[in-house]
């Protein structure tokens, strides 16, 4: 099978998010009252809570300077840089070294209770899956990939590698390998259907019955914050997952570099 790659831009007009300019924040009445009991910083923290809560700061917005915060309201730069703290704290705003202060957007959570694959996965968290191939070929598969697998090391394996998107948003990095007997998939189909899951179903009748998964985080590289158009200092989620079919025999493994800015999952626990 041919390879296939194409050029994937950082961030840009396409994925960046909408920011409200900092000199707008003066259209939100903030109220700071000294004569009451309650600390001007506390205040000013909360009435900054509720505009992020209630969308009025949407995810993006630049917050003003402290200093200018400071001018504006009659307080002191000490008394905005504890509201801002304790912000950053909250998980609400960060803090871009250099740039200034900005209101994070709320993590996708994704409850891990079954096998799905991307697509299904985006879907049932109301967001629109999208994908970009960036290869796809025949590879020997390394030690990792033989041992999930259960290969001899060096065995013919497809390696198929997507960024993969939310509404329109860079979201994950994933790279999918699938033993020899579905070396031929067609990735015309994978297109079509945008899930390997559904390609597979349709074109070999084979379908997910288990599968086990184990999560790190961890920094990303640098093809890692091109391709997802993150800092460094951004950690991704990083996703190993072994896929077995009715047969018990795994067909697919899959290495994935998730977004941790965005992006954290959640297990769901019984009693026994």
């Amino acid at each position: 099978m041919s390879d296939v790659s194409d050029r994937v831009p950082g961030l840009d007009a396409g994925t960046a998010v909408a920011e409200l300019d900092a000199a707008d924040i003066w259209s939100i009445p903030l109220d700071i009252d000294k004569d009451r009991p309650t600390p001007a910083y506390l205040q000013l923290r909360e009435q900054l809570v509720d505009a992020i809560s209630n969308g009025t700061l949407p995810a993006g917005s630049a917050l003003p300077s402290e200093r200018g915060l400071a001018t504006k309201l009659g307080l002191s730069r000490m008394t905005v840089r504890r509201a801002f703290e304790q912000l950053v704290e909250a998980g609400l705003v960060e803090q871009r070294q250099g740039s200034g202060t900005y209101v994070r957007g709320q993590p996708l959570e994704q409850v891990i209770d079954r096998v799905l694959g991307f697509t299904d996965e985006a879907r049932s968290l109301g967001l629109a899956p999208g994908s970009r191939m960036l290869s796809a070929g025949v590879v020997n598969a390394d030690d990792l990939v033989a041992n999930a697998l259960g290969l001899e090391l060096g065995a013919r394996v497809l390696r198929i590698t997507r960024l993969r998107t939310a509404d329109g948003k860079p979201l994950a990095l994933q790279e999918a390998h699938l033993v020899s007997a579905h070396l031929d998939l067609s990735l015309e189909l994978l297109a079509q259907t945008g899930s390997l899951y559904r390609t597979l179903e349709q074109q070999f009748g084979i379908t997910p019955a288990r599968a086990r998964q184990t999560i790190s985080a961890r920094l990303p590289s640098p093809h890692e914050c091109r391709v997802l158009g993150i800092g460094r200092d951004v950690p991704v989620l990083a996703l190993e997952r072994t896929t077995n079919g009715a047969d018990d025999k795994p067909f697919e493994f899959v290495r994935s570099a998730y977004r941790g800015d965005i992006y954290r999952m959640a297990l769901d626990l019984r009693a026994m």
